[in-house]
């Protein structure tokens, strides 16, 4: 029976592996294609530095469970990379090939529920499906306000101690499998407003009494299959910039592998405290920005230089 049950789970995974291929290769094509015809654009020598960096720290975190939207959000505004209507869209493009390698990475390593596992990526697939066809349509002002809520949220789940750093929890089943279901719909939708998946993700798991070990395999997969839909979304739209999100997504293949190599030796509770620092950045940075762009702002400035 012991063996019976094993060979499932070796079937299951090896079954998950090829569906993050599958459908991260559809997406790889696609944006090269898109690539192909949209007008060509010149990166200077110092831009490839910023994005060649900017990808390998970002999925340096993005493999530590840190997530790589909030870390490419507060390079982005310092470095001058992206303008902020950009980000929803680079963000999750950028996640398409290095996310595949980190799922392929943990669904090797950690064995899960099979159902907990396909219910939950199911619900982040349809809630970024959703999602990326409501923000390719929003304003500059919407993403950032969008993104100044999420951000505040989190920080507030973070500081007030609302995640559990532990359950025990290896499968999920009825009512919980049922809210986390929807919770995990959510959690997709966020993410083409720029939100990181992974932050959400332990959020849910982990009030729900699930056990760490199978946060990670859950939401590297779930990022997997759900970004790269996110990513078919705002291709359709037109709202990637490929050859810089290409150069960071490819630089952040450098940086899984370096998280590959530090995530035995880090705990959860010192990349939570990690990963606030970074929301904080954000959240200060992304609202300086939402009020100098306020249409109050904007006629108050208008009126001194009138007056001066």
């Amino acid at each position: 029976m012991k063996v019976h049950f094993w060979c499932e789970i070796i079937m299951a995974s090896t079954l998950l592996m090829y569906a993050v291929l599958l459908l991260s290769a559809v997406c790889v094509i696609s944006m090269l294609y898109a690539w192909r015809k949209q007008p060509s654009i010149s990166v200077s020598i110092s831009d490839y530095v910023k994005l060649s960096l900017t990808g390998i720290i970002s999925f340096i975190a993005d493999t530590l469970g840190i997530g790589s939207f909030a870390v490419n959000i507060a390079l982005s505004k310092l470095l001058g990379t992206f303008s902020d209507e950009e980000l929803p869209a680079v963000n999750n493009g950028a996640q398409v090939i290095p996310g595949a390698i980190e799922s392929l990475f943990f669904i090797s390593s950690v064995a899960v529920d099979l159902t907990t596992m396909l219910v939950l990526i199911t619900g982040a697939c349809i809630g970024g499906i959703v999602g990326g066809n409501i923000v390719s349509r929003l304003s500059k002002q919407a993403i950032r306000g969008a993104l100044i809520l999420c951000f505040a949220v989190i920080i507030i789940i973070l500081t007030g101690h609302l995640i559990p750093v532990g359950g025990d929890l290896m499968a999920l089943t009825g009512m919980k499998l049922f809210i986390g279901f929807f919770a995990m719909m959510i959690c997709g939708a966020l993410t083409s407003v720029g939100i990181g998946l992974f932050v959400l993700v332990q959020v849910v798991l982990f009030l729900l009494n699930a056990s760490p070990i199978i946060a990670f395999p859950i939401m590297m997969t779930a990022g997997a299959m759900q970004q790269p839909l996110t990513t078919l979304v705002f291709l359709q739209q037109g709202k990637i910039p490929l050859k810089k999100t290409l150069i960071l997504s490819f630089a952040g293949c450098i940086g899984v592998f370096i998280g590959m190599q530090v995530f035995p030796y880090l705990t959860t509770s010192w990349l939570h405290t990690l990963l606030l620092g970074i929301l904080l950045y954000n959240l200060l940075a992304m609202s300086r920005t939402f009020w100098i762009n306020h249409p109050y702002s904007l006629n108050k400035r208008a009126r001194e230089a009138v007056t001066s």
